[in-house]
């Protein structure tokens, strides 16, 4: 892909036009309008005190959640529960549903989850890490294979105008933006800001504010 081609199929999603779902105990916001690579859905969920949802899987793959503020419950096959600092996957069936309970009677709980579409050997499992550990570095949280190919899903904390970059052969990024504000590619990402990046051999930002969080998954090898 040649690099006009590349930068007009850079596609940003801003945190405050995602479109949205919502019914009485929780609102889901899209921040995925096509599938971008295996990536077919990533959503951000806000969870009212003791409510309880069903996921609905779109396809046969491997399904992610990543706690963001507070616990929750996870019901597929059997019951887990994760945390902040945990990440949620398991190899996942089209069409079958996901219970996620918020387990506080007055608190509300928000997460992000997305799925990979494919052929994955993963098993229910939890990773998991600590971001204030090893400030002003992106950590892989999760590594693994989806069709043969190799996966990650990396997360990082910066503090202002703390630079990273990150270097993989021909790998497709999506970024989304937890906390904080960041340049990344030179475009201007702030909370809740989600940007696909096709064929990224090399991934350069920086981060515009104190503590600011994203995370990244590479969804397949170009």
């Amino acid at each position: 892909m040649d690099k006009q081609r590349l930068t007009s199929a850079i596609k940003i999603q801003l945190g405050d036009t995602r479109p949205s779902t919502r019914s009485a105990v929780h609102e889901s916001k899209h921040s995925l309008q096509e599938n971008f690579e295996l990536l077919n859905a990533f959503d951000e969920v806000l969870l009212k005190p003791g409510g309880m949802i069903k996921h609905r899987i779109s396809q046969t793959g491997i399904l992610f959640l990543l706690p963001v503020v507070g616990a929750c419950e996870i019901k597929y096959a059997e019951t887990r529960t994760v945390d902040v600092g945990e990440i949620y996957f398991n190899h996942v069936e089209g069409n079958k549903t996901l219970q996620i309970r918020n387990p506080y009677g007055h608190a509300f709980i928000r997460f992000v989850i997305w799925e990979l579409r494919g052929e994955a050997n993963e098993s229910m499992a939890l990773n998991g890490f600590d971001l204030t550990l090893d400030i002003g570095n992106l950590i892989r949280i999760f590594k693994g294979s989806v069709n043969g190919q190799r996966i990650a899903v990396r997360a990082g904390m910066f503090e202002g105008r703390g630079e990273g970059s990150l270097s993989l052969p021909n790998a497709s990024q999506f970024i989304f933006v937890l906390e904080g504000a960041f340049e990344v590619q030179n475009r201007l990402l702030h909370a809740h800001d989600a940007l696909s990046i096709p064929a990224c051999t090399h991934l350069e930002f920086e981060a515009l504010s104190s503590h600011a969080i994203f995370v990244g998954s590479k969804p397949v090898l170009s």
